[in-house]
This record gives structure tokens, sequence and C-alpha cells, in this order.
């Protein structure tokens, strides 16, 4: 690895990617006297999203980006856009639910705190700056140039309109499928069970629809790329049944959801510091809206305390 944490890996005649914290892809296409440009996300940090402009301007001559194409509007999958757009006149594409959190980042922070947020999690890593979308982006497929194309398949979940994008490669009669956090690779899986998602039920259906899709290498937004995406899946929703049933257990016994919260940390050794607390926390309440709605724990309020609680098979 580099210092800075990223190193290219091609794929096929003209598509490859940046191995880093996120994944960041690369399509590209010589034309005449340049190189046509397409990104799949940017990273998180000025620091990088410069060294990547950098080392693409090394790698193509006569570089012009076109595009940088949005999974999703997390910080560390577009937090380079405005840098990149500035610098370069790109147009920015994304789904229509993502656009508009690019375009208003203080929703996201709102949507893990609850409420207009506390500055402490207003940081980079929780909130790009604003920037405009330009294309809105539908599960159609859309011509990049001859013999180039991308279909955004929706994988909602881990995020509210999230999307992988789909790359066919025509020259070679491959695809590549950038499939950002609607899965991790087993390294990222191995260290971080539980992770970030905004609708659990929605992120296991997701799952699901991953397994179908037909591509020759398959790329998370964070961990190692495969060929083969069953194993993977599997793994990702073992995690997820793993943590539905962790949390059932818990609630065995009432608990507000601090008290289920701090539980749970516990049990997987995290060291909740607030961005975590927050995190973690959104997801354990995406997990117990998931687990209510298909009746399997129930919630009541007493001495103005909500407590959750497991429901018995037979009630």
């Amino acid at each position: 690895m580099t210092t800075t944490g990223l190193d290219f890996v091609p794929l096929t005649s003209h598509t490859g990617y940046f191995v880093g914290a996120t994944n960041i892809g690369v399509i590209t296409m010589p034309a005449e006297d340049q190189t046509l440009l397409w990104l799949v996300d940017t990273p998180n940090t000025l620091v990088l999203t410069k060294y990547l402009w950098e080392r693409l301007n090394e790698m193509y001559p006569r570089l012009r980006l076109i595009a940088i194409i949005n999974t999703h509007s997390h910080a560390d999958h577009c937090g380079g856009n405005v840098f990149l757009q500035e610098e370069t006149g790109c147009q920015i594409w994304a789904t229509k639910g993502e656009s508009v959190l690019m375009e208003l980042p203080i929703l996201q922070s709102a949507l893990v705190y609850g409420g207009s947020p506390i500055k402490d999690i207003e940081s980079k890593y929780l909130k790009a700056d604003p920037c405009n979308v330009d294309r809105i982006l539908t599960e159609e497929e859309y011509s990049l140039c001859e013999g180039l194309t991308v279909r955004p398949i929706s994988l909602p979940g881990h995020y509210i309109d999230m999307a992988a994008m789909l790359i066919d490669d025509k020259a070679d009669g491959k695809k590549v499928c950038f499939l950002a956090d609607g899965i991790s690779g087993r390294n990222v899986i191995k260290r971080y069970w539980i992770q970030y998602l905004f609708n659990e039920k929605l992120f296991r259906q997701s799952l699901l629809k991953i397994r179908e899709i037909k591509a020759d290498y398959y790329i998370p937004g964070h961990g190692d790329m495969v060929s083969e995406i069953e194993g993977l899946v599997e793994l990702n929703m073992i995690a997820v049944l793993e943590t539905e049933a962790m949390i059932e257990d818990e609630l065995s016994t009432p608990l507000t959801f601090e008290e289920l919260l701090k539980a749970v940390a516990d049990r997987n050794q995290i060291p909740l510091k607030v961005s975590q607390f927050e995190l973690i926390g959104s997801t354990v309440r995406s997990y117990l809206s998931s687990l209510y709605e298909d009746g399997r724990i129930a919630y009541e309020i007493t001495d103005n305390r909500m407590l959750w609680h497991k429901v018995s098979p037979s009630a």
C-alpha cells in the first residue's frame, strides 16, 4: 500500500479501481487526443482527492473528467465531489434520494442524531460539503460512450436511495459491479461486525438482489474485490441475522434504547465515542424498527420510559 492508501487495480481494458478506505471506481475511454474519464464515488478527504487526481493525470494523458457517478451521499463516497467539480467542471450523477442529501447534507447529520445535530458529529467524516447534482439516475442503462454502459441497480438499506453501478465493458465482454455499501468485504466484516444501516429489512432484501447480479468482478465500497458473490452475500447476511438474534436475546429483559445500545456495544467490545454512539445507535434503532414490524419485539411506556422487550412465540 502507498502511504496515502490508494493503489490502482486494473480490471478490464476500460475499468479499474483505486483501493482505499473507500474503493473508487475508474472508467476510461481514449478519444482522439484525450482520455475521457468517469469516476464511481470520490474519497472522503481533500488530501486523498487531490492525490487521486494527480495519480489519474499521471496515468492518462490529456485527461477529461466527464462525470462523478455517486453510489450514495455518505461523505466517504462523495467528499471529493466539490473539489473535482470546481477543478474540472465535471458533472455529478446520483439517484433522486441521494441527490437531495448531497445538496442538503445537514439532513444526514439530523437523520443520525434525530434532530438538530450537535457540532461534535458535524465533522467531514460524517457530512460532506454540499454539491449540486446534474443528472438524476434511474435503473435504466446509460451509454457512457461507444462500448461502455452503466446501469444503476437500486440497493436501499444501508442508505435511503443507494445504488450499485454495473459497468458493461463490451470491448472485453466483461462486467464490473461497484456495489457501494450494499455489501462489505470479508476483511471489513471481520473487523466491523455491526455496520451502519438506515433500514435493516431493506438491506437484507438488497443482499438477496446482489446475489442475482451477474458480473465478472464485484467491488464492495469497503473491502476486497471478489469474482464470486454468493459467499460474500452469505457472510453479510449472517452478520445481520446474528445481530437481530443478539438484540432479541438482550430484550428478554425489558430495556430502554440506551440500555440496549450499551448491551450491544459491550457484547461486541465496541468502545462508544460520540460518533460511534450516534451511528451505531441509529443502526440499533433500525433493527428495532424491523423487529417491531415483524412482531418479534414490542414496547411499552412506563414511568415516562420506552421499554423494549422480546415477544414470546406464544404471545
